[in-house]
């Protein structure tokens, strides 16, 4: 068996679950995870949030084949990943612009979908998007370390991971999960059941640190999203290098304009405006039409969590990761 299934206990998550409109989640742990080249031998695999559906899909995944020229992409949700997939199809692709702006990044940089995490029919093909997409393939997931296929250990093809500061995580989370797949709390019930491990792909904190303790290997870059927020110029060239890309000051001066928020959030291919609403089925309206925080691309900053957060939720998260979090270089990953 690959991996142990278990029953989510939590008394408010099983009170509240039908109220809130939360899928039937279940916790998913990989039996054997060896191959996966974390240096800490105290290490194992925390169980992951996913739903009960990820069962039709799971053996599909473990022996799903890695090709050597895949790009992957990988985060915690909501942590700056349509962004910075953007920024990496972009510097892989010689900057085509033209493309970029012809083809939705979701069909040139496909997501490892869970096929069924929410309800699908029983034929639909695993991975469908991107085992039928050519080569090279560029692939993103939200899956833990020990999640992803077995053979991305041996192929080793290069592994991009983006992370963000917790508070703001659980807040674009909450209105994504909101806008999105109809969650029905609030956000105060939302952030209190992200700290407590029980949003989708949860643990956060795991989730972070183990691509982090991957930083050594050649072929996984790790970036963060309050860096790029802050200097966007030395993590391009840091992106470029780490793919054996270059380009003069002046073209990683017009990406950088490219990928600015004002930029991200008017551009329909990423900004999901010629999309159809998974829930609903229907076209996602322009940007423009939709209130702020309905918006797939909301606000863009850094500390925007300041103005919804209370200073009580800001305080318990904070605390949330200084207990959870045992070194003090893992720390760092979250302040």
């Amino acid at each position: 068996m690959s991996y142990e299934y278990s029953e989510i206990t939590d008394p408010t998550y099983l009170a509240t679950r039908q109220e809130r409109n939360e899928p039937d989640y279940v916790l998913v742990r990989p039996t054997d995870c060896s191959q996966v080249p974390i240096r800490d031998p105290n290490w194992k695999s925390k169980p992951t949030v996913l739903t009960s559906v990820f069962k039709n899909i799971d053996s599909a995944l473990k022996k799903f084949q890695v090709l050597p020229d895949d790009v992957w992409v990988a985060s915690y949700p909501k942590s700056g990943t349509t962004w910075c997939q953007e920024m990496v199809w972009l510097i892989c692709n010689d900057l085509d612009y033209q493309r970029a702006a012809d083809v939705n990044l979701v069909e040139r940089f496909p997501s490892m979908k869970l096929s069924g995490l929410f309800s699908r029919p029983d034929d639909h093909r695993p991975f469908k998007e991107v085992l039928e997409m050519p080569r090279p393939r560029f692939i993103k997931t939200h899956l833990h370390v020990g999640l992803l296929p077995e053979a991305i250990w041996t192929v080793k093809p290069k592994i991009v991971y983006v992370h963000r500061n917790p508070k703001s995580v659980a807040v674009s989370f909450y209105h994504h999960s909101a806008s999105f797949t109809g969650y029905k709390g609030t956000l105060e019930d939302f952030t209190r059941s992200f700290m407590r491990d029980l949003q989708l792909y949860s643990p956060y904190h795991e989730h972070v640190i183990e691509y982090s303790q991957l930083s050594h290997l050649d072929n996984v870059l790790v970036l963060k999203y309050e860096d790029m927020k802050q200097d966007l110029l030395p993590v391009l060239r840091r992106v470029c290098t780490f793919f054996n890309k270059r380009f003069s000051d002046e073209q990683l001066a017009t990406l950088s304009k490219h990928l600015s928020f004002e930029s991200m959030k008017d551009n329909p291919a990423v900004n999901f405006s010629r999309m159809v609403n998974p829930r609903t089925g229907l076209k996602v309206p322009s940007m423009d039409a939709l209130p702020e925080n309905q918006r797939f691309m909301r606000k863009g900053k850094a500390t925007s969590y300041k103005e919804e957060l209370s200073l009580e939720l800001q305080t318990e998260i904070d605390e949330w990761t200084r207990n959870k979090i045992k070194f003090s270089e893992h720390l760092k990953l979250f302040v």
